[in-house]
C-alpha cells in the first residue's frame, strides 16, 4: 500500500448540526461515570493537567463525571477501549486500526480537531540535533534511531512502511534501532545526545504534535532539532468509543466535542495537544489506509 494514498483519502467533512437534549438522556443512568483512556504521550503529571480541565468541562455540560485513565503505551489504551473498561479514549490512526481490526470492527471514531487551515493531517518527522552533522537520510547510515512505540502511527508505523518502500530496511540501515518508549522520551534523546534520531509528529507551522507540546512546557527550543524527512500527509489523531454504546451518549458526547472550540477553545486546543480551529466528526474512511498498512504489516509478520 503506498502511504501517499492516505493524502487523497482526506477530505473536506461537512458537518450536520447534531440534536443536544438538555435534560437528562437515558444513557446516564447507565453510565454514571465516563471514563476517558489516555496515553501519557509527556508524562503522567502533565497528562493530568492537559486533560482534567477537559473533564471538569465536559461534568459541567452533560452532568456526568468523566475520569481520566492513564496507560503507559498505546496498546494499554487501544486494550481498555476494546473491553469497555474505557468509554472514550484518543488514539493515533495506527492505535484505532488494530483495536478494529483486534475487535473486528467493536470500535467508533467519532471527531477529530482540525488544524488551524482546517486541514485534517499531521506528518511523522525525522528529528536530529540542529548542531550535529546529519542532515539527510543518508547521514544517519550507521547511526541510532529511535522509533517511540510499536503502536504509534508516526513514531513507528508510518516511517517504517515509507522506509521499505524507498528500498530501505530499519534494522540493516541504522546502527542501531530502539523503542524509546514514547515521543517525549525519543525528543528527549535527541536533545541530549544519546539518540543520533528520532521519528515523532508534527503538523504544519508546529501547531499540534510532540514538538508542539514539548515547546508549550518550555522543555524544547524548536531551534535546538531539524527535521530531514518529511511524511505523507497522516490523519489526525482521533476520539473514538466502543460501538456498543448507546447512540444516544455517542450524540451527546460527539456534540460536546464539536461545540468545544467555540464554547472553550483552550479547552480544544488541549483535546487536540496543541491548537485546532475546531473538532469535526471523524469517519472510519478517513483511516482506511492506515487500517491497511497495519494489516499489512501484521501479514508480514506472519509470513516470517
Amino acid at each position: 500500500m503506498k502511504l501517499h494514498m492516505i493524502k487523497t483519502t482526506l477530505a473536506t467533512v461537512m458537518l450536520a448540526p447534531l440534536a443536544f437534549t438538555v435534560a437528562q438522556a437515558d444513557w446516564r443512568a447507565d453510565y454514571p461515570i465516563v471514563t476517558m483512556g489516555a496515553t501519557t504521550v509527556e508524562n503522567q503529571a502533565a497528562t493530568i493537567d492537559r486533560f482534567q480541565p477537559l473533564a471538569d468541562y465536559f461534568e459541567e455540560k452533560l452532568g456526568i463525571e468523566m475520569r481520566i485513565q492513564q496507560a503507559n503505551d498505546y496498546a494499554a489504551v487501544v486494550q481498555a477501549l476494546t473491553a469497555g473498561h474505557v468509554h472514550l479514549a484518543r488514539l493515533g490512526g495506527s492505535s484505532y486500526a488494530a483495536g478494529w481490526i483486534d475487535s473486528d470492527g467493536g470500535v467508533e471514531p467519532l471527531t477529530v480537531p482540525a488544524e488551524l487551515d482546517g486541514e485534517l493531517g499531521y506528518h511523522s518527522v525525522l528529528i536530529v540535533r540542529s548542531d550535529s552533522d546529519y542532515h539527510n537520510l543518508e547521514d544517519l547510515e550507521g547511526k541510532s534511531l529511535a522509533w517511540a512505540d510499536p503502536n504509534s502511527t508516526s513514531g513507528y508505523l508510518v516511517p517504517l512502511v515509507s522506509l521499505r518502500e524507498d528500498g530501505i530496511e530499519p534494522s540493516d540501515f541504522f546502527g542501531n534501532t530502539v523503542f524509546s518508549g514514547g515521543h517525549e522520551q525519543s525528543v528527549i534523546g535527541v536533545l541530549n545526545g544519546s539518540l543520533d534520531s528520532a521519528f515523532t509528529w508534527t503538523s504544519k507551522g508546529d501547531n499540534t504534535g510532540q514538538l508542539r507540546m514539548m515547546m508549550d512546557r518550555g522543555m524544547l527550543d524548536r531551534e535546538d532539532i531539524r527535521v530531514i524527512w518529511e511524511s505523507p500527509l497522516i490523519p489526525n489523531p482521533l476520539y473514538a468509543v466502543p460501538s456498543d454504546l448507546p447512540e444516544e451518549m455517542k450524540r451527546d458526547i460527539t456534540e460536546f466535542f464539536l461545540t468545544l472550540h467555540e464554547e472553550r477553545p483552550e479547552l480544544a486546543d488541549a483535546a487536540a495537544s496543541g491548537r485546532t480551529s475546531g473538532f469535526v466528526v471523524a469517519t472510519h474512511e478517513m483511516y482506511q489506509p492506515i487500517l491497511s498498512a497495519v494489516q499489512e504489516l501484521r501479514d508480514s509478520r506472519r509470513q516470517r
